[in-house]
């Protein structure tokens, strides 16, 4: 072995096994029911469509979202549960020959999700992966203001958290809700990505 790298080979063997006994005394943190209040980006995908009949369209606008998570896990580390909801105003712009409206569907929603990865019962960076069900709902619908929407659907997700200390953390969250909506034009599958941040605060 080339004497340039044999100092840094025995440089890590040495870290590796200086580290092998303090993993091997850890154990699993004593926090299992974790509480994050976030707030971020609510990004729709695709147009509404266009009505020919009446020539309006509708084109779907990013908007500001809140919400939290209440998440519980296992002493195993390796998996967990989230229960999450949120609210976004949903700005649509309606728009035709020579008119241009701004409305707001005023989204609720509320996601259940199995979550695996290395969650915060570990050390360290918490990373996991979720899927689960998700309810959509809305108050008014962008055609007629005075009906409201309820939408079932799948949701999947990412999650990374950033521990301050011991019970507190920063939570990056990327979200991706799947359902099928008639927002007036016509029923369509639907994706809408949320991405937040929050202050995760475990007990």
């Amino acid at each position: 072995m080339p004497r340039s790298i044999l100092a840094p080979c025995a440089l890590l063997a040495f870290a590796l096994v200086a580290a092998a006994p303090a993993g091997a005394q850890q154990s699993a943190r004593r926090h299992a029911v974790e509480l994050t209040f976030a707030g971020g980006y609510f990004q729709p995908t695709g147009t509404l469509g266009f009505d020919a009949a009446s020539n309006t369209a509708l084109k779907r606008r990013p908007a500001w979202e809140a919400g939290g998570h209440l998440s519980l896990y296992p002493s195993n580390g390796w998996v967990g549960l989230d229960l999450s909801g949120g609210f976004s105003p949903e700005r649509v712009l309606q728009y035709g020959a020579g008119f241009t409206v701004p409305r707001h569907t005023y989204l609720g929603y509320g996601a259940a999700q199995v979550l695996v990865g290395r969650s915060p019962r570990r050390s360290g960076i918490s990373y996991m992966v979720g899927g689960g069900l998700g309810v959509m709902h809305r108050q008014k619908s962008v055609i007629n203001p005075a009906v409201s929407t309820t939408d079932v659907g799948g949701v999947t997700s990412l999650m990374l958290r950033l521990p301050i200390d011991g019970q507190v953390a920063l939570r990056l969250d990327a979200e991706d809700l799947i359902y099928s909506a008639d927002f007036g034009l016509g029923k369509k599958v639907r994706n809408d990505f949320i991405l937040t941040a929050g202050l995760s605060i475990a007990w």
